[in-house]
């Protein structure tokens, strides 16, 4: 039997405690089929079951209440094995090829610190790239607006010093 984690809907509230919603407990089932809720609200509360049957026979109250399954396990496998390969991805590591599962698990802290080492190395190395990949870029952008400003305030004073002629070569100068 698979691990899941759920949330309890319920459309009508039989006996007026708990309330409506889509998502007023959570719920969770583990491997050997005990159920655990986690009532949400002012008046939470947790409850243990053997069995989903015993939940949904306490709490169903003829369709009234839902669960839905957020989360399940794949059957035989280590739930942890997945958490610390998710790690890894995030952090920019590889998996592939590893136990079968595709999940690469160290067997000692000191194979766990070199891997954690050379991942944080690989990341700062393709930081470091990226931090002058957009240096270069600003540069160049800083460099081109520069020489855009430069140019307008030339034309600007072009413009003017030729107005400025134009009016002393007709004569037409205010004193």
């Amino acid at each position: 039997m698979a691990i899941r984690v759920g949330k309890i809907i319920r459309n009508e509230d039989v006996h007026g405690i708990s309330g409506t919603g889509d998502h007023i407990a959570e719920i969770f089932e583990s491997g050997d089929g005990t159920c655990i809720i986690r009532w949400l609200g002012a008046n939470g509360s947790t409850n243990v079951y053997a069995s989903i049957k015993n939940v949904e026979n306490v709490h169903g109250h003829g369709g009234k209440t839902d669960i839905e399954w957020l989360w399940e396990q794949e059957p035989d496998v280590d739930p942890m094995e997945a958490v610390f390969e998710k790690k890894i991805v995030e952090a920019g590591g590889s998996t592939a090829g590893a136990n079968g599962n595709g999940v690469k698990i160290p067997k000692n802290e000191a194979e766990k610190e070199a891997e954690a080492e050379e991942i944080a190395e690989a990341l700062v190395e393709e930081a470091a790239e990226t931090v002058d990949r957009v240096a270069d870029k600003l540069a160049k952008k800083l460099l081109e607006k520069t020489a855009e400003k430069s140019a307008e305030k030339s034309a600007e004073k072009s413009a003017e010093k030729a107005a400025e002629n134009a009016k002393v070569a007709n004569g037409s100068s205010e004193e």
